[in-house]
């Protein structure tokens, strides 16, 4: 993605003939100039460190002690064991991979299906980008200059509706289909449960509180992050070791890498689509058509559900906000109801054929194929269509908790 959008710019340029070619390093570099983006790599770097240091098995231990007692135990862990690893990584994917290589295997052997298991893996996993910290939210924020703060606490109401949505969704097919459900854990169990998860559990907290006070932003937030992923991993868990350091950072350089170099190729080609008046072109097609901000709206999740099904997540972020953004603006629409709606879409589209990455990563732990996974799906990428449709029509679930505590 990061060479095709080079390449599209670089071919550009060529056939416009007055433009120096010097623009385009230029703007490469200048894709990446952004302080809120720091907090990308950093983000991603203590997610890698909370995974390592045993955090991944202790919140799907709380999950279970929670939750197994329902109909489809395993279903319901899964859905919640990704809430509670969204406020560690801020990466659908990272998220999908952590939980999934623990609860797929278990979901197999338990009879629920490969299909099953790896499609309520990949639903729940687009949970995680929208509850807090958000990759994509960051990103957004920073090419939009919306408050990231103000972001991610929009996506709090709409994560846990989604959620709760899933293991709904996801009681009834295992009632239909009799799966298995668990003994109800005991008080103490689930208290010791919670003990063990607490410090875990904590770091979300942490970040949001510090954000809505203004005791630190959400790039320093990040910082923030890493270092409480450290001292817990080392310190109180035992599990990180300082000897695996070296490979964890590997790890968040190689992640940082794949989403870096979308985002700095981003940047000449809406550059040069800015040049070429391409976001007034757009602009000029939707006055033609519509003074309404609703159907607006609407036109504008239809256009990014189709690109979701061929792109990545974050070059769509990228390349269609500069574009976009001028329309929020004369239409009166929200940015900060948008970015949040716009995370949620391109989730979505990590779950869809045929590009779909957390699908992708999903179908390849359970190995089952495509179609099993497509059709298991379904039910879930429904619910969640409905749910975008809810939050673009109703903005106050998505602004209610930005104006009550960041005013």
């Amino acid at each position: 993605m990061g060479f095709s959008l080079v390449g599209a710019s670089l071919i550009s340029l060529l056939f416009q003939g007055s433009i120096p070619l010097e623009v385009l390093p230029q703007r490469l570099s200048l894709g990446l100039d952004s302080f809120p983006l720091l907090a990308i790599p950093l983000f991603i770097f203590a997610g890698t460190l909370m995974e390592a240091g045993g955090i991944t098995k202790r919140l799907i231990q709380f999950a279970e002690a929670l939750v197994g007692h329902i109909r489809g135990s395993l279903a319901h862990v899964t859905v919640v064991s990704n809430v509670f690893m969204s406020g560690v990584s801020g990466s659908g994917v990272a998220d999908a991979a952590a939980t999934g290589s623990a609860l797929i295997p278990a979901m197999v052997k338990r009879g629920y299906g490969k299909g099953f298991a790896s499609a309520i893996l990949a639903a729940s996993a687009t949970v995680g980008p929208i509850i807090p910290p958000s990759i994509p939210m960051i990103i957004f924020g920073s090419f939009a200059g919306v408050s990231i703060g103000k972001l991610f606490l929009g996506g709090v109401i709409p994560g846990i509706i989604m959620s709760s949505s899933l293991m709904i969704i996801s009681y009834f097919i295992a009632k239909k289909r009799n799966y298995e459900k668990r003994q109800r854990a005991s008080l103490l169990v689930v208290f010791k449960a919670f003990l063990d998860a607490f410090w875990a559990l904590l770091m979300p907290l942490i970040i949001l509180v510090g954000i809505f006070t203004g005791f630190f932003t959400a790039t320093e937030s990040a910082v923030i992050a890493v270092i409480y992923s450290l001292i817990i991993g080392l310190f109180v868990y035992k599990d990180l070791k300082i000897s695996e350091l070296p490979r964890k950072i590997l790890d968040a350089v190689l992640m940082t890498a794949a989403v870096g170099i979308i985002i700095a190729a981003s940047a000449p080609f809406a550059w040069y689509m800015a040049f070429e008046q391409g976001p007034q072109q757009l602009l000029d097609f939707f006055q033609s058509i519509t003074t309404s901000p609703t159907i607006i709206l609407l036109f504008l999740m239809a256009i990014l559900l189709v690109l979701g099904c061929f792109l990545d997540g974050t070059a769509i972020i990228i390349i269609t906000t500069p574009v976009i953004l001028p329309i929020l603006m004369q239409f009166g629409i929200d940015p900060l109801h948008y970015g949040v709606i716009l995370a949620i879409n391109v989730m979505i589209g990590t779950i869809t054929p045929p590009v779909g990455v957390i699908m992708y990563v999903a179908t390849g732990i359970a190995k089952a194929n495509i179609f099993e996974f497509t059709k298991e799906v379904m039910p879930f990428l429904l619910t969640l269509l409905v749910l975008l449709l809810t939050f673009m029509l109703v903005p106050g679930i998505v602004t209610f908790l930005p104006n009550l505590l960041m005013k």
